[in-house]
């Protein structure tokens, strides 16, 4: 059940960001409501709980899930999540990521990223590739894109970080199936990988 939420949940902001920027939010929510009222999403009733009693409530702050409500971003959050856009900020208010810390793992410029992180804290060169291969899906959608990134982008960031190992690099990503699934010459997060680049996130800007 909770994967066909995430479906519709994705197809959602899909939808949203082809909205002018600044109606984006208010596209979403109505979004939300229609896969709601439609039954793809749990039933609510009238006090915005849901038919198990949780308490996804889609009235108060901002008209969104606890996940994403606007409360949890602190006052200093706000030009991150601006700069994020929909999909960027979804993610960050999703895993509780405040905006302190994605300047202390990425070098955000308009359209482009960079992971500025000084040390990736892993051992093994596999592990480093994987924890960087992470980190440019999260980038992806940090910029408010798909969490995606090319073959040539992970092999310039491991060279960067002095991980990469060209006989083993295919393989190394072969083995976490959970994780990246392959699109031609990129690779694209599952949602597994995305609560794992969170994770990496806060722990490199702790």
């Amino acid at each position: 059940m909770f994967e066909n939420v995430a479906e519709h949940l994705d197809e959602a902001v899909r939808l949203s960001e082809r909205c002018p920027e600044k109606y984006q939010l208010s596209c979403f929510e109505a979004l939300i409501r229609v896969l709601a009222q439609s039954g793809f999403l749990p039933a609510l009733n009238e006090r915005g709980q849901n038919e198990h009693g949780g308490g996804h409530s889609f009235n108060g702050d901002a008209d969104l899930p606890p996940t994403v409500s606007s409360s949890s971003y602190a006052d200093g959050d706000s030009a991150m999540k601006q700069q994020a856009g929909t999909r960027g900020s979804l993610f960050l208010e999703q895993y509780q990521i405040p905006g302190a810390f994605i300047s202390r793992v990425y070098h955000l410029d308009g359209d482009s990223y960079r992971i500025i992180a000084k040390d990736l804290d892993e051992k093994t060169n596999s592990k480093k590739q994987i924890k960087l291969a992470l980190l440019l899906g999260a980038g992806g959608l940090l910029l408010g894109g798909q969490p995606t990134f090319s073959k040539e982008r992970l092999i310039e960031a491991s060279r960067e970080y002095g991980a990469y190992d060209g006989p083993n690099f295919a393989s190394h990503m072969k083995k976490q199936r959970d994780l990246f699934i392959a699109h031609g010459n990129e690779w694209s997060l599952t949602i597994p990988a995305q609560q794992r680049a969170a994770e990496a996130i806060k722990e490199l800007a702790s």
